[in-house]
């Protein structure tokens, strides 16, 4: 009796591991099938369908060309110019969520192209937030080295200096600033790259304490402090983030450097902040370098932040013609395109800047002397027809400021305009 209980534990010991086995097999997940390569020809014949008006097509030959894409990366690359303006902005997305190693290259590529638009921007901009950032060190480095650098592709390659939290890439970006001379929308383009990457960088306070004794304005508090204060920003009860913008603007001081710099943050809490500060005060002597930024936000910054962008640069005053001149090498085709048809939309002799301070200097001087004598005084009814005057000139010059960026910018970035 004995012997067969020892042999029915034996068995029972026996068919328990046999299942357990069993169970462990079946809670392994499933490895996936490797995509097989569908081969050039055929993704050849699948990239024309890209650009498609029929959903069912364009989605299967992007399903194809994804199968593809890292083994034909350089083909592929070759091929976009020849595509229409959808299947470009298709491809470019597929060929930057790959793991090839030259999605850095292309993305960097495309932001340094004047002729790209918001959507082929957006998805370099974003694809380049995951991108090794010892790479993009080293192509942004190699490339500001180029001693032929058009102005438009040395101004990209700073703002991209800026994205990484690096002492090599503050380094960078202050030798561009030391060489920059009399340059400045690149020396302010240098500067900012330095402030964005200082102001993520944990141990950035050397050249934190640079940028102050470069500039006697600057904010006096440590970088530490800085970021403390900035991360309140984020907090989740209202009173507790009012309080934060409060304190930090008093910390800022309006120091327009800083603010633009915050106004391209990666974290949206800290834009924002940045945003509404600019757009309630305007720098006169920062106006050019506020509206190549915001320009920049508008054509890659994400909906939000671009709308806001968009109410800054209205809230500030149209180039004049020798600014534009400055303007024009550094922006975008199509941002370029899009502001000369808002300024030639504007009335002729309109000068938005001059009536702002007219309008300014007259309440200065009615304040004071309605208080001494009463509105049917002469003198006093002359100034109020003078001064509204102005303001309906300056309403009138305002909306078709405000109207041109809404026409010209707004629908681009609600991605409702008809391709």
């Amino acid at each position: 009796m004995k012997p067969l209980r020892i042999f029915l534990c034996v068995l029972a010991l026996a068919a328990f591991t046999v299942l357990g086995a069993a169970f462990a097999q079946d809670d392994q997940p499933a490895k996936p099938d490797q995509p097989a390569d569908p081969g050039w020809e055929r993704i050849q014949k699948a990239l024309p369908y890209l650009s498609s008006r029929v959903p069912e097509h364009e989605i299967q030959a992007e399903e194809i060309i994804e199968e593809g894409a890292e083994a034909h990366f350089d083909e592929l690359v070759k091929a976009m110019p020849g595509l229409q303006r959808r299947g470009r902005e298709v491809l470019l997305r597929v060929l930057a969520n790959t793991g090839h190693e030259g999605r850095v290259k292309l993305c960097l590529d495309v932001l340094c192209d004047r002729e790209a638009r918001r959507a082929e921007r957006m998805i370099a901009s974003r694809a380049l937030k995951h991108a090794d950032a010892t790479k993009l060190l080293a192509l942004v480095e190699a490339r500001l080295k180029q001693p032929d650098l058009d102005p438009y592709r040395r101004i990209q390659c700073c703002t991209l200096l800026g994205t990484i939290t690096s002492a090599r890439a503050q380094g960078i970006a202050e030798e561009v600033l030391a060489a920059s001379g009399d340059d400045s929308l690149l020396s302010f383009a240098a500067e900012d790259a330095v402030l964005r990457s200082t102001i993520e960088t944990q141990f950035g306070q050397p050249a934190w304490n640079r940028y102050q004794n470069r500039h006697p304005g600057a904010p006096k508090m440590t970088l530490r402090e800085f970021q403390e204060a900035l991360d309140n920003l984020a907090l989740p009860r209202a009173a507790d983030r009012a309080r934060a913008e409060a304190k930090l603007s008093d910390m800022v001081g309006g120091d327009t450097r800083v603010l633009l710099a915050l106004a391209r943050s990666n974290w949206p809490e800290r834009a924002a902040f940045a945003l509404k500060q600019l757009e309630k005060t305007q720098n006169t002597e920062l106006q050019l370098p506020t509206q190549a930024v915001m320009l920049d936000l508008v054509m890659t910054g994400e909906q939000t932040i671009a709308l806001m962008a968009m109410d800054v640069a209205i809230a500030g005053a149209p180039p004049t013609d020798a600014e534009m001149e400055g303007l024009r090498p550094i922006i975008s085709v199509d941002s370029e395109a899009r502001l000369e048809a808002i300024l030639e939309g504007m009335a002729r002799g309109s000068d938005l800047a001059d009536l702002r301070l007219q309008k300014r200097r007259l309440d200065a001087q009615l304040r004071p002397l309605l208080q001494r004598r009463s509105a049917f005084d002469p003198e006093v009814r002359e100034m109020i027809a003078s001064f509204e005057s102005v303001q309906a000139q300056l309403e009138m010059v305002e909306a078709q400021w405000a109207g041109g960026w809404r026409r010209e910018f707004e629908t681009e970035i609600l991605g409702i305009k008809a391709e």
